[in-house]
Formats: C-alpha cells, structure tokens, sequence
C-alpha cells in the first residue's frame, strides 16, 4: 500500500436562503449511544424493542445503512455535530491521550446560535462536556456524567430537563436542541419493567446488570482469557434490549409532548446512533476495539418538514451527512467536507465513506471505506486487509478480494490533514471534576 492516488476531499459550501424568522423550523437532534441499527424493530429485530422510534421512521424516512464514522462516543459523535470526518477533526484518543476538537472545525450548534436560535444541549457522558468543546453554541449547556454507567442521568430524567426547558422559554422562539440519550452503554442496567423484559429467570451467571463495571471484567473476555457461554451472552443481549426498550419508551413520552404542544409539525426530528456493540461477532465485546458493521452501523431516522412519507433511504449513509442536511433544512449556512451530502437529494452509491478512532486497541489505528456496498479495513500499523461486501456478507464473516480503488482512497484518507489541532484534555482532571459536580468526591 504505497502508491496514493487522490481522490477529492474538498470543502463544499452549503448556501441557503435564510427562512423567514416567523417560519424557520424547530431542530430536535436525538442522539442515543450505543445503539445497534440491527436491535431496533424498523431495522428488522425481532424483539419489539422501539415500537416509538419505528413509528417516527414509518412517519419520516429511514436510511437502511447508516455508516458511522468511529465506533466510540467522542469523534463519533463530534462528526456529528460537526460534519467532519474523525481524521480531520482529531477529537478521540491517540498515543499522547485524549483530544477534544479543535475550535476551527465547523460547528452546527454554534450556527444555529449565530441564527438567533434558542439552543440547548442535554448530553450525559463526560466525554461530551465542555472540556471537549461541545459546549459551543449552546445557551443551555447540561452535560452530566463520567465515563461510567453508575452515576449517569436516565433517559426519564433527561426528558425531563428538556420538557422543563421547553417550558422555560419563549414558544415563538425557534430552538436547536441535542438530547443525548446513554442508557444502552454497559453496564446494562434499566429500570424495571425494562431490565427484566427480556432476560430468563431461570439464568444464574455472572453476565447480569453489573456486569461490566469495570473494564478488567471485558478485558478479560477481549483477550479470550473468559469466555462466555451462550447462556451468557443470551442475558447480557436481553438486558441490553431492555435498555432500548426503557430509552424508546422515554423518546416516545418526549414526541408525544412535542405533538400536545403543536411543534411537531414543524420541528425537523433526526435521531441517530453514535457506535453499536459488540456481542462476539468477532471475538469482542463492548464497543471501540473494531470497525465492524456490528460497531459502526447505527440507526439514523429523519423526520418532519421535508422528510415525512415513509421513504426509505437504501444507499449508504454517513454520520457526517447530518450537519449539512440539518443546516440546509433550516436554511442555514453551513460548510461541510465532502464526502458528506445532503440527504434530501441526490445519493452516490459509490461515494467513499470513511471511519477511523478506535479506543481498545494495542495495535494502532484502524480505517475503513465504505463503497458500492464493498467495505475495506485497513490495519494501518501492519497494513493488513479486510474486505467484505456488505449485501451478500453483512455480518463480514467471508473476506473478499480487495476492490480497486477502495485501498488508495484509504490511504488519501488517512493522509488528509487536520483541521486546526485538537487540544490534549487531561482525563484525570475531567473526571475528577465531573464527580466533584455529581457530589461523588469533594
């Protein structure tokens, strides 16, 4: 893998026309963590997981193969908001330590804000907090949490604060708002109806709801020093869909209030996984150690003004669509990088999708592209190979050949440059300070 051939990662300029102020649509961004597209009941599962979020996607559009650009929460979800791939924005993990984003990558929030728009963010894990720059462009700025499931802010109490919010402020007012949603992430541990839902009464190992306190538990299990029995895995799988359950229920009571207020029918819905988990497909659990479909293809649904009607989008999507098809929505100018698109048009199959930013992993960096429904990982410290094609294999099982192209538009993208540097947070400090702020240490 040494010849690079370029392939274009420009910058393109969204211009819209602004909205008029008395008719500028309402923005309400649902982001739920570690969500798997395959466990909700729109994708196909089984299990009636989401019967609230299957009803938004019948209502609006559903994209089938929504790619994700990280499969950890903080470069994922700063693509998100920013429209950046995680090679070019920096927010994650590298060899020095955790990085936040830099302040010259654009910035949804902050143009909504610079619009005129009421804007608040309700987020509920500490690498979402303002030491990592996502406090910009939000008048209302809660983020609550550490990167653990023990002392984090439920899916009921996060409505909440956000229907209090809505209760705050000026109806005529338009808003942009981001509800974070963490339940999903291990340990899994929903309230009751919800974490007994699905389980077996009769199960009695060691895989139940605090499983996965620590990280030396799935350290062990990543390491095949453990390895769980099917009964095992059957639990931790049904207490997981138990928090799906329990966090759709949340999102349902929050739609539902929407509509008793009369914003539904001009408030733009797009709800969107940052990374999925992992249940041993290939030998792992948890999340951020791969770049698998079972980490990286997540849910996305939009909803509302020009997204209504049932449609279903089949080519495939990326997270870094969002910010731009948001803004241009709204009729906000907004800059993103290609490959990203609008989705209210036009969709390339062939376009390159890239994801890179993993956090458990000892042997460098990994990227993928996503192409024709072909999809490459590159191991960039031993420059090995995998690549799979995502309709006849979508659990990549059965590598393929390498498919022309695929391997230098890895390459170009991992040779991009960043844009401006990502600052170096201290971890310890963050994490200290957020327990300080939760009243867990003084």
């Amino acid at each position: 893998m040494k010849k690079i051939i370029p392939v274009v990662i420009g910058l393109m300029i969204i211009m819209t026309s602004s909205c008029g102020r008395e008719d500028r649509v309402n923005v309400l961004l649902i982001l739920i963590d570690t969500v798997r597209a395959d466990h909700l009941g729109c994708y196909g599962y089984e299990r009636n997981t989401t019967p609230h979020i299957d009803s938004l996607a019948a209502a609006g559009t559903l994209a089938e193969l929504c790619q994700g650009q990280a499969s950890w929460t903080l470069p994922a979800m700063t693509t998100i908001m920013s429209g950046v791939p995680s090679v070019v924005h920096g927010a994650g993990k590298s060899s020095t330590g955790f990085h936040g984003m830099s302040p010259e990558i654009p910035w949804l929030p902050l143009a909504f804000y610079r619009e005129g728009y009421r804007t608040a963010a309700f987020f509920n894990v500490m690498f979402m907090n303002e030491d990592f720059g996502f406090h910009r462009g939000f008048r209302h700025f809660d983020c609550q949490g550490v990167a653990s499931g023990n002392s984090l802010r439920k899916a009921g109490p996060t409505v909440d604060d956000f229907l209090a919010w809505l209760d705050s402020g000026n109806e005529s007012e338009p808003f942009f708002a981001a509800v974070h949603f963490y339940d999903p992430h291990i340990p899994y541990r929903a309230p009751e109806p919800f974490r007994s839902m699905y389980t077996d009464p009769d199960y009695s190992g060691d895989y139940g709801d605090s499983w996965g306190e620590g990280v030396t538990e799935m350290m062990r299990v990543n390491s095949g020093e453990v390895i769980p029995t099917p009964a095992d895995m059957a639990n931790l799988v049904a207490l997981y869909d138990g928090e799906l359950a329990y966090t759709d229920s949340e999102i349902g009571r929050m739609l539902a209030d929407l509509r008793s207020r009369g914003l539904s029918e001009n408030t733009l819905i797009i709800l969107v996984g940052d990374h999925g988990e992992e249940f041993l497909e290939h030998g792992g659990i948890e999340h951020g150690r791969t770049l698998y479909q079972e980490t990286t293809h997540v849910p996305m649904i939009l909803a509302g003004p020009g997204f209504n009607g049932g449609r279903v989008i089949s080519q495939s999507v990326a997270q870094l669509d969002i910010a731009g098809t948001i803004a241009a929505s709204a009729g906000i100018e907004f800059t993103t990088r290609e490959p990203a698109v609008n989705l209210a048009g036009t969709i390339d199959p062939s376009r390159e999708i890239p994801a890179s930013g993993v956090l458990w992993r000892d042997r460098g960096d990994l990227v993928s592209i996503v192409s024709n429904n072909n999809k490459l990982i590159w191991s960039v410290e031993d420059d090995s190979l995998e690549v799979y094609n995502l309709i006849a294999d979508p659990s990549e099982q059965n590598a393929i050949e390498a498919v022309t192209g695929m391997i230098e538009a890895a390459e170009f993208y991992w040779a991009t440059p960043p844009m401006g540097e990502a600052p170096l947070v201290d971890y310890s400090e963050t994490a200290a300070r957020e327990l300080r702020n939760l009243g867990y240490i003084r």
